[in-house]
């Protein structure tokens, strides 16, 4: 059994379907397919968590001066890890803000703009406050799926990699894999720091989840989010380090990650 966990701008499933559970099933059938099964052999399982994060759609939701003021640091920690000058990077504001995504457009284009903005607004409100309800939530419905499936191998993309670390944190199950698939785990500033494993555990950041027998990370070389791709400097728990070629276009899709050579092969042997 292997249970995937998703990133960010998936609350289109449940609009799609109408509930979450419909929306955790759509998500798992893709998944699924990618990876070369089907969702009804029975064999995979997805945890859907978007419903929690979803502030609702406003205008200008992809403008980089809509971002709460934490949403901002995040966005200016993140063109700093990518190497923006550092004029560029000078804290929160609008002026230094939109320089900071124009910079990300010149630099990657607007798509990509576009993309981190509306990253920043759905992981800030994963990550800033520790203690928030919507966080807890968002880990449980891992939680819940871990609980009752009892899978071998865990699936981890993008924001769900975070959402997955810290729900193997706090509510500890037995895997044999845990596989993050563009991480933005060690992202400094906007994500690193901010991570939260539950009372005692803080000392233990970068460590491998307890009840994770092996745990391997893989990223595309050209995908922005995940900044570092090699986690290994900050999280000494990580086994193995792998890198990908997905193509320009497609550098943090999860379903082009899935079909990856790499993770193909890591994963067959569950399927």
């Amino acid at each position: 059994m292997i249970v995937g966990i998703h990133g960010i701008r998936c609350y289109r499933y449940l609009q799609r379907t109408g509930s979450p559970e419909l929306a955790a099933q759509a998500l798992a059938q893709e998944w699924a397919a990618a990876l070369g099964t089907s969702y009804e052999s029975g064999g995979f399982e997805a945890a859907y968590y978007a419903h929690h994060l979803h502030l609702g759609v406003s205008q200008g939701e992809a403008d980089p001066e809509q971002l709460s003021l934490s949403g901002q640091e995040m966005l200016m920690g993140w063109v700093a890890a990518l190497g923006a000058p550092a004029e560029t990077t000078m804290g929160p504001g609008t002026l230094p803000v939109r320089q900071a995504a124009e910079w990300l457009a010149r630099r990657y284009g607007e798509l990509a703009r576009r993309f981190v903005v509306l990253f920043c607004k759905e992981a800030d409100t994963y990550v800033s406050e520790p203690a928030s309800p919507r966080r807890h939530q968002a880990r449980q419905e891992l939680s819940r799926v871990l609980e009752r499936r009892r899978p071998r191998v865990l699936l981890a993309h993008s924001l769900g990699s975070v959402v997955a670390y810290e729900a193997l944190w706090h509510d500890p199950v037995e895997l044999d894999l845990l596989i993050t698939l563009g991480s933005p785990l060690g992202l400094p500033g906007a994500v690193y720091e901010r991570l939260s494993l539950g009372e005692g555990n803080e000392k233990a950041k970068g460590e491998r989840p307890p009840g994770v027998a092996r745990w391997i990370n893989i990223a595309d070389v050209g995908d922005i989010v995940a900044v570092p791709r090699d986690l290994s400097g900050r999280f000494p728990g990580i086994d193995e380090h792998h890198e990908v070629s997905l193509g320009l276009v497609a550098s943090h899709k999860a379903t082009r990650y899935l079909a990856a050579p790499k993770v193909a092969a890591t994963v067959a042997p569950y399927l």
